[in-house]
């Protein structure tokens, strides 16, 4: 692909991004702004990573804990995470896999639920952990274990969900890495072990370590402190946090099948994910595409586990729509020839993306995505001219 065609590619899926984003951008909520509050000096706490690195800019005078701080703590984060994001399309548009395909994965996830609710949940530490997730997936692709280990383990740290969520990439980018670096058999696979013995001192600390009563009552003491922290988030997050995991568990386990069927979440976010996971495969070099397609669909598919022990419903199901799309990032990367069938997958993109233009997802805290129809397509207008255009090129026979 030629170098022009492939900047305004990227640029096609950049102005995508962005207007699906500003569907429902927003500066940080009370619960979000009570996470970056909290800290290790309560003890080996869950989420208390990002908190303790803002506590510390704070000590030698960068920061402070303001609601101003913890908004431009929530902006740079999203901003980082976008960028990363978009150098991921950018490595997926530019790499010597199926063009065709790869623009229209690119297109799929830039106009999907995920990048919706990734823009409405600013402040969230969702950005930090899957941040943390696509670079040690990268990490580990590339061969470099334990520097990805150690990555993922900050993950875990700033969110436990990272467990399903990031892990899942990690190890799969750990299988794509480069076979002349595969020369200590299983054991070479060992430094990926330290996410999951961060995830296990977090629970050791939580159910031995930590009083949890008295936890509860210092983390009430501490968020009732800043009266930005509104919505009684200084009691519920407090709550949430002292509440173990067989707790949760106890107390969602009988939604885990509602949640796992509703049929709104399933039609907006299955046929994004169902996409990326095929388009994983599809780019992926000949003789790999079945287990690459399966090990990717598992990756999608080990967020949902999260609906056992949480009631946060839609922004669970987006994380299918993430891991699908680190799939065909990890494996885009060593493919030079289109998979049979193609066509049919640049077809099924169309209604896609055209469901994810139009489709409007269920926000927090009673708010609504902006933009009428008319406003959206014309919004859309530059993007879909030049999405066009690529797929008709994309339609045409390839020369051999």
């Amino acid at each position: 692909m030629r170098g022009l065609e492939r900047w305004t590619r990227l640029a096609l899926v950049a102005w995508a991004m962005a207007v699906t984003m500003a569907r429902a951008v927003r500066y940080p909520n009370d619960f979000a702004e009570a996470h970056w509050l909290l800290d290790y000096r309560f003890g080996f706490i869950r989420r208390g990573f990002a908190g303790t690195l803002l506590s510390l800019a704070s000590s030698t005078g960068l920061a402070s804990h303001s609601e101003r701080a913890v908004t431009v703590a929530g902006v740079m984060a999203l901003g980082a995470f976008v960028l990363l994001l978009l150098w991921a399309v950018s490595r997926v548009i530019s790499s010597d896999a199926d063009p065709g395909v790869s623009f229209a994965a690119a297109a799929v996830f830039a106009t999907s639920p995920f990048v919706v609710m990734t823009a409405h949940f600013m402040g969230y530490l969702d950005h930090l952990f899957l941040a943390a997730a696509f670079a040690a997936a990268w990490l580990a692709r590339s061969g470099r274990l334990w520097l990805a280990a150690v990555v993922a383990a900050c993950g875990v740290l700033v969110h436990e969900s990272f467990v399903l969520v990031g892990v899942p990439l990690v190890l799969l980018g750990a299988a794509l890495r480069p076979e002349p670096r595969r020369r200590g058999g299983p054991f070479e696979l060992m430094p990926l072990a330290l996410p999951v013995v961060a995830a296990l001192a977090l629970g050791v600390s939580e159910a031995f370590l930590l009083d949890g009563g008295v936890l509860r009552n210092q983390l009430v003491t501490h968020l009732s402190a800043f009266p930005f922290v509104g919505g009684d988030m200084n009691l519920f997050v407090p709550d949430w946090l002292t509440t173990g995991t067989v707790a949760n568990w106890r107390e969602q386990r009988h939604a885990f099948w509602r949640h796992l069927s509703d049929p709104n979440l399933l039609r907006l976010m299955v046929p994004s994910a169902a996409l990326l996971v095929l388009a994983a495969a599809a780019v992926s070099p000949p003789g790999t595409r079945g287990r690459r397609g399966l090990a990717v669909a598992a990756a999608a598919l080990a967020p949902l586990a999260l609906h056992a022990v949480a009631w946060d419903t839609a922004r669970i199901w987006t994380y299918t729509i993430a891991a699908g799309f680190g799939g065909v990032w990890l494996c885009s990367r060593d493919s030079r020839e289109a998979a049979p069938g193609r066509r049919w997958l640049l077809a099924a993109a169309v209604p896609v993306i055209a469901a994810n233009l139009f489709a409007r997802s269920p926000l927090m805290d009673g708010e609504v995505e902006r933009f009428t129809a008319a406003t959206r397509a014309l919004l859309y207008l530059p993007f879909l001219a030049g999405a066009a255009l690529a797929f008709l090129e994309a339609w045409r026979p390839r020369r051999s």
